[in-house]
């Protein structure tokens, strides 16, 4: 990356970064006709405190789902919660507003690498490719291209201008101006707790005292943050009984319980993930969220015994690397793993064993010590320009076909599916959406699939499944805030074909087996009866309901 190097010093430096900044334009152009999706309607489209001035102590006090009334669940978020509502108040429930916030962001925090890169010691041409590169990496347009995923890159922002305003030297002043953005970090998003750490590995990367053990303790202040931190959610997680993995009630495998409980479990399945995480970010094919992955109970398997050997290597090379010609992978290396600790499970259950925005902040500094190791063999300035061209262009064409995948519901249920991914959450969206755009034929099996793959859900949730159910197969038309009227029901039981009734009838059934009690599904199968002049029928429904709303009942 050397002659690179030489050719962007021609340039004057704002050329640089605007050069990063169209890149990153340009790779996400196609996200812009981008619904909401999936936790978007949760935390920005339902979340009643972006929506009135008066909530805005509560977004600082609370949880970020709380503001759809599911209180104690989710992370204490506030500083994106606030970018989220300041959006909000000036554009409303804009998703060209939503994707414009997460783009700029992705489009600093490139320019940021740059920077920091620059100010560390890398070679200007290697800071400039690392940044460019990263930029436009497909394993990251689920953080860009989800618009509740601004959490993500709020806090690569706030750890990118930590870190920079550490260097070069590392001083008192530095320090405390350092730990004003690790406070915003840590108001962002949990995996920002590692910014000491990183910080370490700069000092290590960038400093002479490298090797003195003295020298790291000025950082004091930044751990003692970090200390408090996680003090503060373990305190949290003991009183209020919070579970980090609940969202992982959907995976099917037998061992996932032992994986919640055993720490041996854990770490031999976060080694698993290492070679995969390799080949995504070296071959981004394939890319979905909701990704299923076993989990590993012995070192004698593949998956895990690869993961072992390669960090053993990267140990081998933090030794061999003392020397100053192997620092920059050294760094690197440190970087990743430490970056990269918070999403291994090992400490604590996560909520996924593999997700594609875990490698947002990981891959920064692995990308700039990998880059700078390897621009030692490449000499020649044409070969090195062209090759870091065609990387970032093949980068960029790739993200900008998987933002489409993210249009919608429907085009993310089938994305997550054709890759063999968990259907547990998306299923149930998707069933909605389809729904909402009166695509019943295509409801209807979603709807099958969730009654029959349960996961401990509870009655009144499969009675709500079979009640939709019955909805579709009716083809009863849905308001925008997903209220039925009884009038559409009636409408649609009169020009509802006879086998569809049917089918209703059983969805009804169903929802009454476990719920005998359930009203609506008494007042459907009366309007059915009626409809059909089963007077049998619709008397036995009548007196049903009037027993129900009778007090002796």
């Amino acid at each position: 990356m050397a002659p690179l190097k030489a050719c962007i010093k021609k340039q004057p430096p704002f050329v640089a970064y605007a050069a990063i900044c169209l890149s990153v334009i340009l790779a996400y152009a196609s996200v812009w006709p981008n619904h909401f999706v999936f936790d978007d309607r949760a935390l920005i489209v339902g979340n009643v405190f972006l929506r009135r001035w008066s909530d805005l102590p509560k977004i600082l006090t609370s949880l970020n789902f709380s503001g759809i009334g599911a209180h104690g669940q989710g992370f204490y978020r506030p500083i994106p919660m606030l970018l989220h509502f300041f959006v909000y108040q000036a554009f409303g429930l804009s998703t060209q507003a939503f994707h414009a916030l997460n783009i700029a962001l992705q489009a600093l925090n490139a320019c940021l690498l740059y920077r920091f890169g620059q100010r560390a010691g890398f070679k200007k041409g290697v800071a400039f490719s690392a940044a460019l590169l990263w930029a436009v990496h497909p394993l990251f347009t689920e953080a860009v291209a989800y618009m509740s995923s601004t959490p993500e890159l709020l806090g690569g922002t706030f750890c990118l201008l930590g870190l920079t305003a550490l260097l070069p030297d590392f001083t008192p002043h530095k320090i405390r101006h350092a730990a004003f953005f690790y406070l915003l970090a840590l108001g962002t998003i949990e995996t920002s707790v590692t910014l000491p750490a990183l910080a370490a590995a700069t000092f290590f990367f960038s400093n002479n005292e490298r090797h003195n053990i003295r020298a790291y303790k000025k950082m004091w202040p930044l751990w003692l943050m970090a200390a408090l931190y996680v003090g503060a959610w373990l305190v949290y997680m003991h009183l209020s009984g919070y579970n980090m993995n609940g969202a992982m009630q959907g995976v099917t495998s037998p061992l996932f319980p032992t994986y919640a409980t055993s720490i041996l479990h854990r770490a031999l399945t976060a080694l698993a993930t290492l070679p995969l995480y390799i080949c995504l970010i070296l071959w981004p094919h394939g890319l979905h969220m909701e990704r299923l992955f076993p989990v590993f109970t012995s070192l004698l398997h593949p998956m895990p015994a690869a993961g072992a050997a390669l960090v053993a290597l990267v140990l081998w090379q933090l030794y061999w690397g003392r020397a100053k010609r192997g620092l920059a992978l050294s760094f690197g290396l440190l970087w990743f793993g430490v970056a990269f600790s918070p999403m291994t499970g090992v400490l604590f259950p996560i909520n996924a064993l593999v997700s594609e925005h875990w490698m947002y902040l990981p891959l920064m500094g692995l990308a700039l010590g990998v880059l700078e190791t390897t621009s030692v063999f490449l000499k020649d300035k044409r070969i090195t320009t062209m090759l870091v061209m065609i990387a970032a262009v093949a980068l960029g064409a790739a993200t900008f076909q998987q933002c489409k995948v993210w249009r919608n519901t429907a085009t993310l249920y089938h994305n997550i599916v054709s890759n063999g991914g968990n259907r547990y959450r998306i299923s149930e969206e998707a069933a909605y959406y389809y729904m909402q755009h009166a695509d019943y034929d295509k409801a209807i099996p979603q709807f099958a699939w969730l009654t029959t793959h349960t996961f401990g859900r509870t009655t009144g949730w499969l009675v709500s499944m079979h009640m939709l159910a019955a909805n579709a197969w009716l083809e009863t038309r849905m308001k925008k805030n997903g209220l039925i009227s009884l009038a559409e029901i009636q409408s649609a039981i009169a020009q509802a074909p006879k086998s569809r009734v049917e089918h209703a009838v059983q969805e009804l059934n169903a929802a009454l087996k476990l719920k005998p009690d359930f009203l609506w599904a008494r007042i459907y199968l009366l309007q059915i009866y009626r409809a059909q002049r089963n007077t049998k029928m619709m008397r036995l429904q009548i007196k049903k309901i009037k027993a129900q709303a009778s007090p002796a009942y």
